[in-house]
């Protein structure tokens, strides 16, 4: 299948590359739709860890407010998309 995506290749240890096979397999998808799927969706919250670890190099402070923030919101997407399931 043709697409404009852009390929990251990862190397796992054996052990957990099946165990991303067993997961793909349960859920009916591949293990690059997986991965994908998964880099994606957390793709916010790599950002803001990201940005507050740089920011922490300068300003400790304010680099701890921003992961408690990036935190909460997490936290709090993931009580939203658990309800969702109920």
């Amino acid at each position: 299948m043709a697409t404009d995506k852009k390929r990251v290749i990862v190397y796992l240890p054996e052990a957990d590359k099946l165990k991303l096979d067993q997961i793909a397999d349960d859920l009916g998808c591949s293990v690059s739709r997986l991965c994908g799927d998964l880099l994606l969706q957390t793709m916010p919250y790599l950002e803001a860890t990201a940005q507050a670890v740089k920011t922490a190099r300068t300003n400790p402070a304010k680099g701890l407010e921003l992961i408690q923030t990036a935190a909460t919101a997490a936290q709090r997407d993931l009580i939203t998309e658990m309800e969702k399931l109920k």
